[in-house]
């Protein structure tokens, strides 16, 4: 069966690195989300994001798509069946918003990660230590933009508190071993 591993939390608590791993040791594909705004340096059409007009943008089918200034950001049906015919397994980050979408819509297939950190003041420091403007880490951690939880979507919800990479590594690899074998 196709399944997902949705994965959502705060900024700095490990999404990226968590589905790295996931490709790295298990070959758990992240499914590749559109923008329409323009590539960045170093950053490569399909394999960083799928880069859209905003004419193609608007021909695909989103399961939750946001705007951001004046460019758009969303995953598609698109891209997970196409990351599906590739793969019975993939993962994919998602805002809280975004989680929620899938969950309604693929709920059964949907295995959603929460990552989080024991404490604000870990996140503040691994955006820092990343290099993120100063001003931009107080909004990420002001509340509004933090990506909690929310009660209802905690009972679906598999909360992962990344503060040890090794535990994190550990727990990961149960999940992904698990995943797999079904």
């Amino acid at each position: 069966m196709q399944k997902l591993i949705l994965i959502a939390g705060p900024s700095g608590a490990g999404k990226t690195t968590i589905s790295d791993y996931l490709r790295a040791n298990f070959k758990i594909p992240r499914v590749l989300t559109h923008t329409t705004r323009p590539l960045r340096v170093g950053e490569q059409p399909d394999r960083d994001y799928h880069f859209e007009s905003d004419a193609t943008f608007s021909r695909l089918h989103f399961f939750e798509h946001v705007k951001y200034g004046s460019y758009q950001y969303g995953s598609s049906e698109e891209a997970l069946r196409e990351a599906w015919r590739e793969h019975e397994l993939v993962s994919l980050i998602v805002d809280i918003k975004g989680a929620a979408a899938y969950l309604q819509v693929i709920k059964g297939q949907v295995y959603f990660l929460y990552v989080t950190t024991s404490t604000r003041a870990e996140l503040q420091e691994r955006l820092s230590k990343r290099g993120d403007d100063p001003l931009k880490i107080q909004a990420r951690l002001s509340g509004s933009e933090l990506n909690e939880l929310p009660p209802e979507l905690a009972q679906d919800a598999h909360i992962l508190v990344n503060d040890d990479w090794s535990k994190t590594k550990k727990e990961l690899d149960k999940l992904a071993e698990s995943l797999l074998q079904r």
